[in-house]
C-alpha cells in the first residue's frame, strides 16, 4: 500500500487510501449484514408458518366447541320438554341459523334405539306421523336397531338419512357406543355419510352426543343404560366443514386431516389442495384431540411460502447502496456537493418509509389511533373511523375516555397512571358509536415513553368483536330459555334455585317453591289446535309473571306446567296470596283467534326449609301439592304439608 502511496499525488492518496479502506469495510459488513437479514428473514417465515399453523388449528378446535354446544342445547331441548316434537325440533334448529352462523355444519338429528321386537312398530308410527314410505335402513335381521327420526334441515341431502341405522355401520357404531357408555360427546372416525351422491363425494365424520332422563341418576354406566333415550348429533362434510371455519380463502400452506394418528390415504379426512405433488420449504404435524378422538393435521408450506424474494433483493440492493454510500462519502468527504446529494437522497428514502408505513396503517382492518399526553386523539385511521360512524375530523381533540358508554373518573384515572408508567394493556371495551349504538371491541394501548420515562403519547389497536359476542348471547339465551314464552327453562330453574338454597342455609332466609298447572289447557289446544295453544301460553306466562315481583322467577317446565321460585317468603300465608293473585289473573277470559277462552291454575306450595332442606324434597313436595289441588277441584293453590320432624339421636 506504501508502495502504492508512493508515486500518487498527495491529494489522491488522502482520497483513495481512505476510499480503499471504507470499501474493504463495507464489504465485509455488507456480507455479515446480508447473513443476518437471510437468517432473520428464515426466522420470520418460520414463525410465521407456525402462527398459521397454530390459527388453523385453534380455528377448528374453537369450533368444534361450539358445535358441541350446539349439541348440548338440542339435548337441553329435550330436558326442558316432556316431548320433543318434530316441528318443535324444526323450530329449535330453524332457530340456531347454522348456515349463517356456523358454516360447514350438515345439520342437527336426533337418533333413538329401537328394540328389534319393536321395530316394525317403530316403522308405523313414523309413517302415521305422514311419511308413508319410512323403513329402517339398511334392511336386514340384527339384535339391535337405531333410526333416525329428526335430522333438520330436512333437504334433500338430508331426506337420505332420514331412517337410517347408523349403528349398522362399525365406525358409527364405536362412537354412538363410546358416547352412550361415557355419557359425554363422541366424535367418529372416517365415514361416507349417507347424505353423499356421485357428485362431489368428500369425506365425513359424525359428532354424537347422548341423550337421558332428565330425572335419573347417571353415576354409572348401568345407571346411564337404563336412563338412554337416543343420540342428538350432527353429520359433517369435511370439505364443507373445513371451508367453514377457515373461510372461502384457503391457507397458503396445503392442510391435510388424518384421522388417528395413521397418515395413510385411507385415513385422509381432508386435503386443502390435492392437486399440489411437490413439497414445501417448511413442514409441520400437530395432533389435538377433539371429543375424545384424535385428527392429525399435516401442514406443509407451498413452494413460495411466503417467500418474498423481492423484499429480500431489495434489503440486499440496500445494503449495497448504504455501503457504496459509506464508501463515497469518505471519498468525497470533503465535497459539499456531494454531501448535500448524499442528504438529499437519505432524505428521500425516510419519505419512503414514511410513505409506506402510513399506507399500511391507512389500510389495516384493525382501527388504529393516536393519542397525546392527555389521551387526546391526534390521528384516526379510516378504519376506524368507519367503526365508530363518526366524520373524519370530529374526534380530533377528544378524549378517548369520551367514548365509554359511561363515565367513571375513577377507571379514567386508573388509564392515565398506567400509561404514565409505560404499561401497556389489552382488554375487553365497550365504546359509543356516533348513532348512539355500542360497539364492543379488543384495546391494546401501547404507551410512548421518552428517554427520561416521561410519557409522549400512546398508539392505540382497536378490533371489532361485536359479531362474536352477540352470537356468544345467542347461544347462551338458547340455552337457558324457552323459546316459545321467553321464560327460564327447567335447566336454568334448578341452577337458580339451587343458588337460592345456598343463600337461604348461609342467611337463615326462606322462600317458596310453586308448581303451577293450567287446567283445561289440552281441551283448548286438541279444539283450536296447536297455534292457538301456543298463543295461550305465550299470554299465560305474561299474566303469571305480572303477578311476581322483580326479584321472583318464572320458568316454564314443559307443556302446561310452569314453576316460580319467590324469594324472601317468610309465611305460607304470603306464598297464597301470591299463587292467589295469579288464579285471578288466569281465571280473567283470555281471546285467542277471536275465541273466548277460559283456564285455570292448579298451584303447589312448598316452603323451605318446612317442606324440604334440598332441590329434591322441595320439587316432591310442590309436585304433590299441586296434584293435591288438581284432585281438590283444580283452580286453587295448595300447601304442602310440613315435613316430619328430624329424628333427634339420644
Amino acid at each position: 500500500m506504501k508502495a502504492f502511496a508512493g508515486w500518487l499525488p498527495h491529494k489522491q492518496t488522502a482520497t483513495i487510501l481512505p476510499t480503499l479502506l471504507a470499501l474493504a469495510l463495507t464489504i465485509t459488513m455488507g456480507s455479515l449484514a446480508i447473513a443476518r437479514f437471510d437468517a432473520a428473514h428464515d426466522e420470520a417465515l418460520r414463525n410465521a408458518f407456525a402462527y398459521e399453523t397454530s390459527e388453523i388449528t385453534l380455528k377448528i378446535e374453537e369450533r368444534l366447541k361450539a358445535y358441541r354446544q350446539i349439541l348440548r342445547g338440542s339435548r337441553a331441548l329435550f330436558t326442558a320438554s316432556q316431548e320433543v316434537t318434530r316441528r318443535e325440533w324444526q323450530h329449535y334448529v330453524d332457530a340456531l341459523r347454522l348456515q349463517a352462523d356456523y358454516p360447514g355444519i350438515q345439520g342437527v338429528g336426533f337418533a333413538v334405539p329401537v328394540p328389534a321386537a319393536k321395530l316394525a312398530l317403530h316403522e308405523q308410527q313414523i309413517r302415521t306421523e305422514g311419511f308413508p314410505d319410512y323403513q329402517v335402513t339398511p334392511a336386514g335381521p340384527r339384535a339391535e336397531y337405531t333410526a333416525i327420526v329428526f335430522l333438520e334441515p330436512f333437504d334433500w341431502r338430508n331426506q337420505r338419512a332420514f331412517g337410517y341405522d347408523m349403528y349398522s355401520e362399525p365406525v358409527r357404531r364405536e362412537a354412538m357406543e363410546r358416547a352412550r357408555r361415557l355419557g359425554t360427546p363422541a366424535l367418529s372416525g372416517k365415514v361416507r355419510l349417507v347424505q353423499e351422491t356421485r357428485t362431489d363425494p368428500q369425506a365425513g365424520v359424525l359428532l354424537y352426543l347422548p341423550v337421558f332422563r332428565h330425572d335419573a341418576p347417571l353415576l354409572t354406566p348401568a345407571q346411564r343404560e337404563r336412563a338412554f333415550l337416543g343420540w342428538v348429533y350432527s353429520p359433517f362434510r369435511m370439505r364443507d366443514l373445513i371451508t367453514g371455519i377457515l373461510g372461502e380463502s384457503a391457507p397458503g400452506s396445503r392442510l391435510r386431516i388424518y384421522d388417528a394418528h395413521d397418515q395413510s390415504p385411507a385415513s385422509l379426512l381432508f386435503d386443502s389442495h390435492p392437486e399440489r405433488r411437490e413439497s414445501g420449504a417448511l413442514t409441520d404435524r400437530r395432533v389435538v384431540e377433539l371429543e375424545n378422538r384424535v385428527w392429525t393435521l399435516v401442514f406443509d408450506s407451498s413452494p413460495i411460502f411466503p417467500l418474498d424474494e423481492k423484499t429480500r433483493q431489495m434489503e440486499q440492493t440496500a445494503i449495497v447502496l448504504i455501503g457504496a454510500l459509506f464508501v463515497l462519502l469518505t471519498a468525497f468527504f470533503f465535497s459539499a456537493r456531494q454531501r448535500a446529494r448524499e442528504l438529499d437522497r437519505i432524505s428521500t428514502s425516510l419519505r419512503t418509509s414514511e410513505a409506506r408505513y402510513s399506507t399500511l396503517v391507512n389500510l389495516s382492518q384493525d382501527g388504529i389511533a393516536a393519542l397525546d399526553t392527555d389521551l387526546r386523539f391526534t390521528f384516526l385511521n379510516p378504519r376506524l373511523i368507519g367503526l365508530l360512524g363518526y366524520a373524519p375530523d370530529a374526534l380530533l381533540g377528544q378524549r378517548f375516555d369520551s367514548l365509554w358508554p359511561s363515565g367513571d373518573s375513577t377507571r379514567s384515572r386508573s388509564l392515565a397512571e398506567r400509561l404514565q408508567r409505560g404499561e401497556a394493556a389489552t382488554n375487553e371495551q365497550e365504546l359509543r358509536r356516533a348513532d348512539g349504538r355500542i360497539l364492543t371491541a379488543i384495546v391494546t394501548d401501547a404507551p410512548h415513553i421518552d428517554a427520561i420515562g416521561g410519557l409522549q403519547g400512546v398508539i392505540l389497536t382497536i378490533t371489532d368483536i361485536s359479531e362474536r359476542k352477540a352470537s356468544e348471547q345467542r347461544i347462551h339465551y338458547l340455552a337457558t330459555h324457552d323459546p316459545l314464552t321467553g321464560l327460564a327453562n327447567r335447566a336454568m330453574f334448578m341452577d337458580q334455585m339451587n343458588t337460592s338454597l345456598l343463600i337461604a342455609k348461609r342467611h337463615k332466609t326462606r322462600f317458596a317453591l310453586l308448581f303451577l298447572d293450567l287446567d283445561h289447557f289440552k281441551e283448548i289446544n286438541d279444539s283450536l289446535g296447536h297455534a292457538a295453544g301456543d298463543a295461550l301460553l305465550i299470554e299465560s306466562a305474561s299474566r303469571m309473571r305480572h303477578g311476581l315481583r322483580a326479584s321472583d322467577l318464572l320458568a316454564r317446565q314443559g307443556g302446561d306446567e310452569f314453576m316460580a321460585l319467590l324469594h324472601d317468603i317468610h309465611s305460607m300465608h304470603e306464598a297464597l296470596g301470591v299463587a292467589e293473585k295469579i288464579r285471578r289473573a288466569l281465571n280473567e277470559t283470555f281471546i285467542i283467534d277471536a275465541h273466548e277462552c277460559l283456564v285455570s291454575a292448579s298451584i303447589g306450595i312448598a316452603l323451605y326449609p318446612d317442606h324440604g332442606k334440598d332441590l329434591e324434597s322441595l320439587t316432591r313436595s310442590a309436585d304433590a301439592a299441586m296434584y293435591r289441588a288438581k284432585m281438590n277441584g283444580r283452580n286453587g293453590a295448595s300447601a304442602a304439608p310440613d315435613a316430619p320432624p328430624e329424628p333427634v339421636e339420644p
